[in-house]
């Protein structure tokens, strides 16, 4: 049972009020008028009211003995932690040349008469690129993958058309967008010759449709997509804007682009864009292509990654008196992460040198003459390096001290952070300084990830973790837990040779490890953002999650920077006479393909609906970060069972009933291991499962 906390007072200011009236009698019987009015109980009031503050500072005594006993044994509060989005910078008109967002652009929401403005500042600079064109090719996607002879991705289309862009806007001039007949697969594709990564492109097309075979402009049966290379290959873009209607009438077209890779197409170097035909096409799209007569391309902005903070520049802070161990306070609070590089602290003698001295986290290792500083980041409290008198008599300086007189000036420093900078999209809308040619800016994406600082009664629930561990790795879960610690890894699970099960066996190329004596095996998932995803057409357009799609299988790769920083860590924890493994787990890809049924008269849109729905249900369920049933990823070890998938699939709203599920094993990039599982799908210890492409069709 733990102590509870000591209350040394209870009383507050109505009870000190009532315990002196109870005494008037007693010290002053001539004291008859006990009303408020009466000058003496004014008297009272005051007392009681500094009588109430002391013994609320008395009661605060156990709490500061508290964060004291907690600094002894290594515990700190975290610092508030700064919410990030993603946020576009629209220019007035299309420039000419290059433009840049200098990194530190401080963007912020309306101020209002009860809440104040919450500023942003972009973490790194943009350069806005004039785009320009330099092919045009229509060609059907489904032709063999191949890649080309520097290594970069690229695709071989035998029935490629390439059209002649010195003719384009010439007056007759004209050539179908798709194939003369189009089918799914075909795609306009674009050549750009510069990277236009996160740029906001405007792509202004004349059309003419030949004898009016439109589409529902609402329900395109097309997707765009940028070249990105690598496995992720096609990501897909954001439409903002489409004036064509589906490439009903001439107009224009706004995408925001993803990153962006080079890459080779008939026989052609680089970056590319496609407009490519879905399955949708097979179902209302076009009966014949709309004619291109003009494509004009520009650049109307760019996105850039902002934070919630404000930067605060050659801020002085006073003056040294020569002694170690100086305290300053910065002005603003909390601070964010320093920067060792640009956010330093700058000393200027009396003889006008310039030292810079650099943020630590501790003097543990600062020499005499080394020049570091330590910064509280919620309080704001700068410090330099104590000294310290030894067994021997002498004095050891942990840092420099700066000069007697010398000017201290913090260069740099960010503030800011905390849960309130999580902010909606379309929030921030307002500049805080003038950008030259830039006419608005706004965050198409909501602001996550702000935290506000870490309160006492956290830092006490961490104690018994730290105690139960003391820096040691022995049992599995303290190697789990140290581990997890490690920045960049998202959980951990310690294989023990126990785990497996005796006899059971396992599908396709599953494989239980072998633990030898001495040897402990780590299995460590890295950590993936959802920028990391690969959009799919089945999901791109889900306005309901952030997960659009499966994880790019060369994200799951066990980086060996990522190893090394494990082993480091852990190397100096582990019991002598122990060897560390640590790898990456055994992904299991599963391609999951089902038939619903939707209600009896649904209408496309609502299927189509529903279809989605289903599909964000799977991906967000087979997933080694947000699956399983408790939502904190697909736990290692889990057996997948197939009635779960029927229950999953009928939680929809929408489904009435979800029949013929299967599961296949699958490997990315070898479409022809695959393996159907009936029943149930068991793993061993250091397995996860991972969604492949999932497929689900809606009846009605």
């Amino acid at each position: 049972m733990p102590l509870p906390t000591v209350n040394l007072d209870d009383r507050r200011f109505d009870d000190i009020m009532d315990e002196a009236r109870r005494l008037i009698p007693q010290f002053c019987p001539e004291w008859t008028d006990h009303n408020a009015s009466d000058p003496g109980m004014a008297i009272l009031e005051v007392f009681a009211w500094m009588t109430d503050l002391l013994l609320y500072r008395v009661n605060q005594v156990p709490d500061k003995l508290l964060i004291a006993f907690l600094e002894m044994i290594g515990v700190q509060l975290a610092p508030p932690r700064a919410a990030g989005a993603p946020v576009t910078f629209y220019l007035s008109a299309p420039q000419d040349t290059p433009l840049s967002i200098a990194a530190g652009t401080e963007i912020a929401t309306l101020r209002t008469e009860v809440n104040e403005a919450i500023v942003f500042s972009t973490e790194r600079a943009g350069l806005i690129r004039p785009p320009t064109l330099r092919g045009l090719y229509t060609a059907n996607t489904l032709a063999q993958v191949r890649l080309d002879t520097e290594g970069q991705g690229g695709e071989g289309h035998s029935d490629a058309t390439r059209h002649d862009l010195a003719h384009l806007g010439l007056p007759g001039y004209r050539f179908p967008i798709f194939q003369p007949q189009p089918r799914p697969g075909d795609a306009l594709f674009i050549q750009l010759e510069g990277d236009h990564s996160e740029h906001v492109v405007a792509l202004t097309f004349g059309v003419e449709l030949a004898g009016g075979a439109g589409v529902n402009p609402n329900h395109p049966p097309y997707v765009w997509e940028a070249w990105q290379g690598g496995v992720s290959r096609w990501a897909t873009c954001e439409v903002e804007y489409d004036g064509t209607q589906a490439f009903n009438v001439s107009g224009e077209l706004i995408l925001r682009l993803p990153t962006m890779r080079e890459g080779t197409f008939f026989d052609q170097h680089g970056y590319w864009l496609r407009c490519r035909l879905t399955n949708e096409q097979m179902h209302a799209g076009y009966k014949v292509s709309p004619d291109l007569e003009t494509l004009l391309v520009d650049a109307r902005g760019i996105t850039v990654p902002a934070r919630h903070a404000t930067i605060v520049q050659n801020e002085l802070l006073g003056q040294s008196n020569g002694t170690p161990g100086q305290r300053f306070r910065l002005l603003h609070e909390p601070v964010l992460h320093l920067d060792p590089e640009r956010d330093v602290l700058e000393v200027v003698t009396a003889e006008g040198d310039i030292h810079l001295y650099t943020p630590v986290p501790d003097f543990s290792t600062s020499a005499p003459e080394d020049r570091h500083f330590t910064l509280d980041a919620t309080t704001g409290e700068v410090a330099f390096g104590p000294s310290i008198l030894q067994a021997d008599g002498s004095v050891y300086r942990f840092g420099a001290v700066p000069p007697q007189g010398a000017t201290i000036r913090m260069r740099r420093y960010q503030y800011g952070g905390g849960a309130g900078g999580n902010v909606p999209a379309r929030a921030l809308s307002v500049l805080k300084s003038s950008v030259p040619y830039v006419a608005r800016v706004t965050n198409h994406a909501p602001a996550a990830g702000g935290r506000n600082g870490q309160l006492l009664e956290d830092a006490v629930q961490r104690v018994p973790y730290l105690l139960r561990l003391r820096n040691r790795a022995v049992t599995a879960d303290d190697y789990e837990l140290l581990a997890a610690q490690v920045p960049g890894v998202a959980r951990a699970r310690c294989v023990t040779p126990n785990m497996a099960v005796p006899g059971q066996t396992y599908p396709g190329q599953i494989r239980a490890l072998t633990v030898p004596a001495g040897q402990v095996t780590l299995a460590l998932l890295p950590d993936v953002s959802f920028d990391d995803l690969i959009g799919l057409d089945d999901v791109s357009t889900d306005p309901l999650a952030p997960l659009t799609g499966r994880i790019a299988p060369e994200r799951l790769t066990l980086s060996a920077e990522l190893r090394g920083a494990v082993q480091e860590e852990l190397d100096l924890r582990r019991p002598v006479g122990t060897t560390l493994d640590l790898r990456a787990p055994q992904y299991v890809w599963v391609s999951v393909t089902a038939t619903l049924r939707a209600g009896a008269g649904a209408s496309r849109p609502v299927r189509e609906d529903v279809r989605r729905r289903a599909m964000q249900a799977l991906y967000g369920y087979l997933n080694p970060f947000t699956g399983g049933p408790d939502g904190k990823g697909w736990p290692f070890g889990r057996t997948l069972s197939i009635s779960e998938l029927y229950g999953l699939l009928r939680a929809v709203p929408g489904v009435e009933v979800a029949e013929d599920v299967q599961v296949v094993l699958t490997e990315p990039g070898q479409p022809e291991t695959r393996e159907t599982i009936t029943g149930s799908l068991p793993l061993p210890p250091q397995a996860l499962i991972v969604s492949d492409v999932h497929h689900v069709r809606v009846d009605h």
